[in-house]
């Protein structure tokens, strides 16, 4: 058996471009979480695999790792489980919709989210914007309430995959979150230790995602689908766009509202389609809904109301106020609304994700700083998506705030961002690869 090499030795290697065994990765994570190896030298990994990769046997090692940092979950007495995950995105609040309508066709969802990273928007801020929801659930609550009322979603805890909570929080603060092999490891430690038999994966790439192209999602997807294979797991994927935000809203509270609206039957067409699928993809792969009816039967759920009355009975297990899923007044508002107005009639070219994130983030809806509060009110409204036509002086996005000066600072940034073309522009594709 080879000695695994010293942390020093590690990143020497690294540095110069040479494979490092997997024994040697596994040895290097056991360390930092041990205190035999400095966050100085974890960030420097980190930096390390953002500009030169990591193979999958170290991948896998640092996944195994991740998991053992903390307990892992058996919910095979639950009957059907599922779980889902998106890489990051601006405005994506597809969770929200997809956890009711999949609890709702009889997946008993176990699913724990993140916070924002970044420029992206974190699933526990959106769910801490409804009053009273408490993401920090002990494990026996979770798991009773996945029984009991069918879904759950929670924020990392310190028993399960403790380690990537820690390091999460240094990636974050390092600029070291864009990297296939990290998010890959992240992502599904947290999946695998969640015991859900079935999962479905969104993608994301384009401007305001970690993942550029088409081909660069797809080959996490792959990745993250190897890493889910030794433990018996089925995964579900799919590719989707974020060269634009998601939905019609970046922002918790005004996100929240927007999946309220899709569970009522309306709501941003893509939001809604991206959840009807994700719910469909989790459907069929844990058994409750043969392949190909998936779809037909999460509309089903919407139609009936069925995917409503789930989601009341899912916020209110967890300390929130049902009725933000059918009275907007429910949710907190910003005081101050400001337009970013069309500059003049034609078509919108381009909304940039990445920049209207991180205005949203400014704005106080993010975090620059780890101690920092999110501001559940403010963020933006999206009243036009690319494509659709616009008129000069009409608002393409509202500004939310608190702050007149960051209202106004915001409004100069983002009319410099948008894109108005006087010939028609097509709506880009929302799902531009999948398993299927």
């Amino acid at each position: 058996m080879s000695v695994p090499l010293a942390p020093l030795e590690l990143l020497e290697r690294s540095r110069r471009g040479e494979t490092v065994d997997a024994e040697s990765v596994a040895y290097f994570v056991r360390n930092w979480f041990g205190g035999g190896a400095t966050d100085a030298q974890m960030a420097a990994w980190c930096m390390l695999a953002c500009l030169q990769g990591l193979d999958s046997a170290a991948v896998a090692a640092l996944t195994a790792e991740l998991i053992a940092t903390g307990d892992r979950l058996d919910l095979g007495s639950l009957g059907p489980t599922g779980d889902t995950h998106s890489t990051g995105g601006v405005g994506d609040t597809t969770t929200l919709v997809a956890v009711p309508i999949a609890a709702a066709l009889g997946v008993r969802v176990a699913k724990m989210s993140g916070r924002g990273l970044a420029h992206t928007g974190g699933t526990v801020d959106k769910l801490e914007a409804i009053p009273g929801y408490q993401a920090d659930l002990h494990l026996a609550d979770f798991v009773r309430q996945i029984k009991d009322v069918g879904c759950a979603v929670i924020s990392q805890t310190d028993r399960l995959t403790p380690g990537d909570k820690r390091l999460y929080a240094l990636r974050d603060q390092t600029a070291t979150v864009q990297s296939a092999g990290l998010i890959a490891a992240s992502i599904m430690s947290k999946k695998l230790a969640g015991g859900a038999s079935a999962i479905a994966l969104d993608v994301k790439c384009g401007d305001g995602a970690f993942f550029a192209t088409p081909e660069e999602a797809r080959h996490a997807a792959e990745l993250m689908v190897s890493l889910a294979e030794p433990w018996g797991r089925t995964v579900r994927w799919m590719a989707t766009d974020m060269s634009q935000p998601l939905g019609g809203a970046v922002g918790n509270a005004l996100e929240v509202r927007q999946a309220a609206a899709v569970l009522r039957g309306a709501g941003p067409p893509d939001l809604r389609e991206l959840g009807l699928r994700v719910a469909a993809e989790l459907a069929e792969a844990s058994g409750v809904a043969p392949v190909g009816d998936g779809l037909a039967r999460a509309e089903a759920t919407i139609i009936d109301g069925t995917a409503l009355a789930m989601a009341e009975r899912w916020v209110e297990a967890q300390g929130g106020e049902p009725a933000v899923w059918t009275d907007d007044d429910a949710l907190p508002s910003a005081p101050i609304r400001l337009d970013v107005v069309a500059p003049h009639d034609g078509w919108l070219a381009a909304l940039p994700a990445r920049a209207l994130g991180e205005a949203a983030r400014r704005l106080g809806a993010g975090r620059l700083h780890p101690s920092q509060n999110v501001d559940p009110a403010v963020g933006l409204e999206l009243r036009a998506k690319v494509g659709h036509a616009v008129t000069a002086g009409e608002p393409v996005i509202v500004v939310h705030a608190r702050d007149m000066a960051l209202a106004e600072a915001c409004v100069a940034n983002l009319a410099t961002r948008i894109v108005v073309s006087q010939t028609q522009v097509a709506a880009p594709p929302l799902i531009v690869a999948s398993d299927a």
